[in-house]
């Protein structure tokens, strides 16, 4: 039996085979679409906010095996985890994905320790990496990229998303924060300081903030003269993109990253970066959703 906190990590677990012995989830599983067969499992916890509830006796009664997890200390205490993990024998993997490789390889290590099937996760992996990196080195432009949640949250050099962008071929802002943090909050006036040579803006979907508030937001920049000292956003160069649990949102610390990275490149780069529908639709026939 397994227990899988984020969705992103319960997509994973099901890509490798293993979606059936998957005993407890988060409460935002339920809403993935690519996972529409877990929606009835029992509920381990669930977000509020930045913070994060766990059902310990849920826990209890499931006795899961092995516990998965993202390690993202402000939402939980791993020695907690650890210590309940203990005394029911169960094993705990925290992950951390920092770049698209960490994904890769985080994903063959829940296939192994699940005892799954990396093999056509694994295929798909690296034909797609393999593909954008000769399109990316084709490409002799590097444009500056800044991506943003719920308002100016800048996606740091710490955060997978980051590397995902430097995959398409351009620059991510982000890693000139010099923080561990992987989202790090600006008031707009160092936002302008910091990232006033950003060609690109991407303001990104949450289960927090979907895209109805992300047009508001990105009309207020192109509408505002202080906004307007941004090069991307004088040149109209503001976009969205999801990083929710519908069908369209590419920006997870999952495998959905691979169509992700089609997509930024696309929007950057325009028709010399192949368009993402055909990997978005391989990757959904993986997970047996329609693409």
């Amino acid at each position: 039996m397994i227990a899988v906190f984020p969705a992103s990590l319960a997509e994973i677990v099901k890509l490798v085979g293993k979606g059936d012995e998957i005993g407890g989830i988060n409460e935002e599983v339920k809403l993935d679409y690519c996972l529409p067969e877990m929606r009835d499992r029992p509920i381990i916890g669930k977000y509020l906010k930045r913070t994060k509830k766990t059902y310990w006796d849920v826990l209890e009664e499931i006795r899961p095996k092995l516990i998965l997890d993202f390690r993202v200390e402000n939402l939980h205490s791993s020695s907690e985890l650890y210590s309940f993990a203990g005394r029911i024998d169960a094993k705990v993997i925290l992950l951390d994905f920092l770049t698209v490789e960490d994904l890769v390889e985080g994903s063959r290590l829940i296939a192994e320790k699940a005892r799954g099937d990396f093999s056509k996760l694994g295929e798909f992996y690296g034909r797609h990496l393999a593909r954008i990196t000769e399109v990316s080195e084709s490409i002799e432009e590097k444009p500056k990229v800044v991506m943003l949640y719920r308002g100016i949250n800048v996606v740091t050099g710490t955060n997978v998303i980051s590397d995902a962008v430097e995959k398409t071929g351009a620059e991510s802002l982000g890693k000139r924060l010099r923080t561990e943090r992987k989202v790090y909050p600006l008031k707009r006036e160092d936002f302008i300081r910091r990232f006033g040579d950003a060609d690109h803006l991407f303001l990104l979907t949450s289960v927090l903030t979907d895209k109805e508030r992300l047009e508001e937001i990105r009309d207020e920049m192109l509408d505002s003269t202080e906004w307007r000292k941004v090069k991307a956003v004088d040149e109209g160069n503001v976009h969205i993109v999801g990083s929710a649990l519908d069908r369209e949102s590419f920006m997870r610390w999952s495998p959905r990253l691979i169509p992700g990275i089609y997509q930024i490149g696309r929007l950057v780069h325009g028709r010399d970066f192949p368009e993402w529908k055909r990997p978005t639709k391989e990757l959904y026939s993986l997970c047996g959703v329609e693409g």
